[in-house]
């Protein structure tokens, strides 16, 4: 306001556009001289019709008026008391559009009448121009601000490399996943990303710069495994050249898990009903056959070597049958009974059944058991058969002996609670990996290959999952987790 100080008025008010709604004008105080804090409060904003800003704007750009036409009443008191008889209103205005209006009170030394107006316009001119300006600058410093709260805010590492292969900036999250390394601006990407200084032929970033188009792919991350999915941008100047890659990676590798669980479960239901109709049809047979061997063995006089080949159908009947029903409770499995329970005691409990069994195995046991954990809503019966079998299955892996881990514990992110089960055997065959779950596949001699797909779909009846890693020669680890959703929070011990 120093145009005011330079002129000698005692008072005066620049308003701003604030909005324009229908045929009314609002417009907020912006900056003031010569009023007190309590009269500021009463002239905060101001409301014109687009007929008078169109009059003061584009016919009358400044204009003379006594001050009995001040609509705010303090003002006018004010006013009165400072002698003040009469206002001019100046518009403000840059080549394009209106901005607000400047109001002084004609009292200073140079008292200034209508012949002045091209002046005062020029004046409202000026001031148009530089608040318009300051209003871009602004407008491009908060828009900055904002992109880079945004840009730090993706919770996905971003990096913005340059033409020299070094890094130019990256985002919060970047510096988080990556903070083992130190500051990454200025580093060379192919350093951070793959430890070497040469890039690989299919590195999306490298890609990028050398098609000058957008890259995608999926793969292992290159410093800690995974599933991610890969994004590389190229960024172009005014002039068309090249100057930057925007590289973004993101972990899918929950996703694609969830994905294959999804892809599995619907082959298991389809499965299922198919083997459901086979079981049935070889039920009925089998028993005509196992009810006329016995008839047989009955009625007819045998010699040990005829009675001994009965007993063998007997027991291959049994087998046949004993397969059958475990068919049958793959394709239609009870409903389970829903109580409260804590996982803990359902390990101890499966770990007392199968005492004698890892005894004579000669396995070794540790039990790694987390205290205070939730109770969680389940079926008993059903969780011991799922951790009996992966403990038998355990047993089984390591027929010279070895070690078996039981151990549960509570997983902060995603909130779960998980019970592993961890043998030392010789781990699970890279080719069996993706079909250890499906039904009737087993590599054991007596094995029905039922064993893992029952347990998945327990769990999946539970709202739970199964995960399995291993590695040859490691031993294999199979995780049950039961995922704690606010939503279906776990009962509380009391």
């Amino acid at each position: 306001m120093a145009i005011l100080q330079t002129l000698k008025f005692k008072m005066g008010a620049i308003y701003l556009v604030k909005d324009v709604v229908d045929d009314q004008w609002l417009l907020e105080l912006a900056a003031h001289h010569g009023f007190s804090s309590t009269l500021i409060n009463s002239i905060h904003t101001l409301t014109r019709s687009s007929e008078v800003m169109d009059l003061l704007c584009n016919h009358s750009p400044v204009r003379w008026f006594s001050t009995a036409k001040v609509v705010f009443s303090k003002l006018r008191r004010r006013m009165a008391q400072e002698q003040i008889n009469e206002i001019i209103c100046i518009s403000l205005r840059s080549q394009k559009r209106v901005l607000g209006l400047l109001y002084v009170t004609n009292d200073g030394v140079l008292q200034l009448r209508p012949e002045r107006s091209e002046f005062l316009t020029t004046i409202g001119h000026q001031i148009g121009v530089a608040i318009e300006n300051a209003q871009l600058f602004d407008s491009v410093e908060r828009a900055k601000s904002e992109l880079e709260i945004s840009f730090d805010a993706i919770q996905h590492s971003i990096f913005i490399i340059d033409t020299r292969w070094r890094i130019y900036r990256v985002n919060r999250t970047s510096e988080r996943v990556y903070s083992e390394l130190g500051p990454l601006v200025g580093k060379k990407y192919t350093k951070v990303l793959y430890e070497r200084d040469q890039p690989q032929p299919e590195c999306p970033i490298y890609r990028c710069f050398e098609e000058a188009r957008p890259i995608q792919l999926e793969g292992s991350h290159p410093r800690w495994g995974g599933i991610y999915h890969y994004y590389a941008f190229p960024v172009h100047n005014a002039a068309g050249t090249l100057e930057r890659v925007v590289y973004y990676e993101k972990d899918v590798t929950e996703a694609k898990k969830l994905e294959q669980r999804l892809h599995q479960s619907e082959r298991l239901k389809a499965l299922g009903t198919l083997a459901a109709g086979i079981a049935h049809e070889i039920r009925n047979p089998l028993a005509t056959i196992n009810f006329n061997a016995q008839m047989l063995q009955r009625e007819l006089a045998l010699d040990t070597a005829q009675r001994q080949m009965f007993d063998d159908m007997s027991q291959e009947i049994k087998k046949i049958d004993r397969i059958v029903q475990q068919v049958l409770h793959f394709a239609r499995p009870r409903e389970p009974q829903f109580l409260p329970n804590q996982l803990n005691d359902v390990v101890r409990y499966c770990f007392d059944l199968a005492k004698v069994y890892l005894r004579k195995a000669n396995v070794e046991v540790s039990i790694e058991l987390t205290e205070d954990v939730p109770l969680l809503v389940m079926d008993f019966n059903q969780i011991s058969q799922v951790i009996m079998n992966l403990v038998i299955n355990a047993i089984e892996a390591m027929p010279e002996g070895g070690k078996l881990t039981l151990r549960t514990f509570r997983q902060e992110e995603p909130s779960a609670l998980v019970l592993e089960v961890r043998d030392t055997g010789p781990g699970i065959l890279e080719e069996d990996k993706e079909r250890i779950f499906d039904p009737f596949f087993t590599r054991k001699p007596e094995g029905t290959g039922l064993g893992l797909s029952i347990s998945r779909q327990i769990l999946e009846r539970h709202g739970a999952y199964i995960d399995m890693e291993t590695a040859t020669g490691s031993g294999t680890t199979f995780r049950v987790i039961f995922p704690l959703f606010p939503e279906k929070a776990p009962l509380d011990h009391s």
